[in-house]
C-alpha cells in the first residue's frame, strides 16, 4: 500500500508539471493569448497570418473571430478583446465611446484592399461608371439592359450592416443614400460569391481577397463615361488608388501596443512576413513608406 501510494503521488506530479509546461513556451516563458475580432472581410487573411505568425512565435496564441468591423471596434471599446480588425476607419463617436471606457484606439493600416464588383460569368456587361453603380445600389436602375447588358433583371447582393464594407460601399458608392431595400443582405464574402456563382442576374461586392473564383466577373469601374476604366485586379491601380473603390484595412490597439502585442503587429507590418501574406492571400502589401509610417507607431 505505501508503495501504491508513492506511486499515485508521483503520477499526480508528473501530470502537474506536464501540465505546467503545456501553459509554457520551450524557453520556460508562459504562453500568451491575444484575442481579436471584426471584419469579416479581413477574417482569412487575419487566420493566415495568425497560422504563420504562430509557427514562428510558439508562446503566443492568436485568436481570431469575424462578425464586422462594427462588432469587432465595439469589443476593442468594451475591453473584449486585445485587437479589432476592420475594413474601415473607427468612427469618431466610437473614438468617443473608447475613451470614456478608458481606452485609447490606435490605428494600423496594415493591408490594401480593391472593393470588387462581381457578376454571373454569363453577364456581358464588363465595366460600370460609379454613378451606374449608384444606381443599381440604390434601385433607380434595376435592369441590365438599363447598362449595356441583356434584358434581365438585376438581383442586389451586399453586406450586412455590421459589415465595414457595407459602410464603406455606402459612403462612397452610395454617397450616404439608402441600399434598395431588395438588396439581398450576406453575412460575409464567400457567401456573396456563392449567390452570384448560382444568379446570372446577381451582382455583389466583395474584397479583392474573395474575387479569384470560377463562375464570376470582376468588373472594371470608371469614374464617368469619358474617365479611363480601371479593375481591382489591377495592383497598381488599387495601390495608387487610381481605382475608385481602393481601401486601406485596419487593426486597431488599445494604446500603443507592448509585448506580445507589439510583436504581432511588428510581424504583420514587415514586408517579407506578414505583407508576403496578404500577397498571396490576394490582397495587396503596403508600399515601404507607408510600413515604415505604420511602424513608427509601435515605439
Amino acid at each position: 500500500m505505501k508503495y501504491l501510494a508513492i506511486g499515485v503521488a508521483a503520477i499526480i506530479m508528473m501530470a502537474a508539471i506536464g501540465l505546467l509546461l503545456s501553459q509554457n513556451d520551450d524557453d520556460g516563458t508562459e504562453s500568451v493569448i491575444i484575442k481579436q475580432k471584426g471584419s469579416d472581410t479581413m477574417l482569412e487573411l487575419c487566420q493566415f497570418w495568425a497560422e504563420d505568425f504562430m509557427a514562428s512565435n510558439g508562446n503566443v496564441q492568436i485568436e481570431v473571430s469575424g462578425g464586422g468591423s462594427s462588432t469587432g471596434i465595439t469589443a476593442l471599446i468594451n475591453g473584449q478583446v486585445d485587437t479589432a480588425q476592420a475594413s474601415r476607419q473607427i468612427k469618431s463617436t466610437e473614438v468617443a465611446s473608447a475613451q470614456a471606457n478608458g481606452v485609447d484606439p490606435v490605428e494600423f493600416r496594415v493591408a490594401i484592399d480593391g472593393i470588387a464588383i462581381v457578376t454571373h460569368e454569363d453577364n456581358p456587361v464588363e465595366v460600370l461608371t460609379v454613378e451606374q453603380l449608384r444606381g443599381i445600389y440604390n434601385g433607380s436602375i434595376t435592369n441590365w439592359n438599363q447598362v449595356g447588358g441583356d434584358d434581365r433583371t438585376i438581383t442586389l447582393y451586399g453586406r450586412q450592416s455590421t459589415s465595414g464594407t457595407y459602410e464603406f460601399f455606402w459612403e462612397h458608392v452610395l454617397e450616404k443614400e439608402n441600399y434598395s431595400s431588395s438588396m439581398n443582405m450576406l453575412s460575409g464574402n464567400s457567401a456573396i460569391v456563392l449567390a452570384v456563382q448560382g444568379d446570372t442576374g446577381g451582382v455583389g461586392y466583395v474584397g479583392i481577397g474573395y474575387a479569384d473564383s470560377s463562375g464570376i466577373n470582376v468588373l472594371d469601374l470608371k469614374k464617368d463615361d469619358d474617365a479611363t476604366a480601371y479593375s481591382p485586379q489591377d495592383a497598381e491601380a488599387v495601390q495608387n488608388g487610381q481605382y475608385d473603390l481602393s481601401r486601406y484595412l485596419y487593426i486597431y490597439t488599445d494604446g500603443t501596443p507592448t509585448e506580445q502585442v507589439n510583436l504581432w503587429l511588428s510581424w504583420i507590418l514587415d514586408a517579407d512576413l506578414g505583407q508576403q501574406v496578404a500577397s498571396e492571400v490576394g490582397f495587396y502589401p503596403l508600399s515601404n513608406d507607408i510600413i515604415a509610417e505604420e511602424r513608427a507607431k509601435l515605439g
